[in-house]
């Protein structure tokens, strides 16, 4: 890589990949991948776009609920339905708000991680106290 081409690379804004939105949504669920979306597009000044993905990601959430309740679904088939929002995530909502081939920095996964980890442990000790 050029001088140059590190350069122009330089000025891209930094947002957390499609491949993090997805690990997201299989560790956690699709709400925490939504809210790496949500700040991607905060970070691009698109904050109704976020709002509209927040919306999203609260109704699947429901309706996944929902879904697997009037099914009597194994809970195995969370993952599957974390990889379908994933999915309608990126494909739909990244590539509508922010575009298909929009060039970008990948931010580091640290951070996010972090916190989700943590929000997840506080989830796990609230629920398991509660029992």
């Amino acid at each position: 890589m050029t001088a140059e081409e590190g350069n122009s690379k330089s000025h891209l804004p930094q947002l957390y990949s499609k491949s993090l939105i997805l690990v997201f949504a299989l560790l956690f669920s699709t709400i925490f991948a939504a809210v790496i979306l949500m700040s991607n597009l905060r970070t691009l000044g698109k904050k109704k776009e976020a709002g509209w993905v927040l919306v999203f990601a609260v109704v699947y959430l429901f309706a996944t609920a929902i879904v697997m309740q009037a099914f009597s679904l194994s809970p195995s088939m969370t993952a599957i339905a974390n990889v379908i929002g994933a999915a309608i995530l990126n494909e739909f909502f990244w590539n509508k708000f922010i575009g298909r081939d929009f060039e970008y920095q990948k931010k580091s996964w640290m951070k996010p991680m972090l916190i989700a980890v943590g929000i997840a442990l506080v989830l796990f000790f609230v629920l398991m106290g509660s029992m």
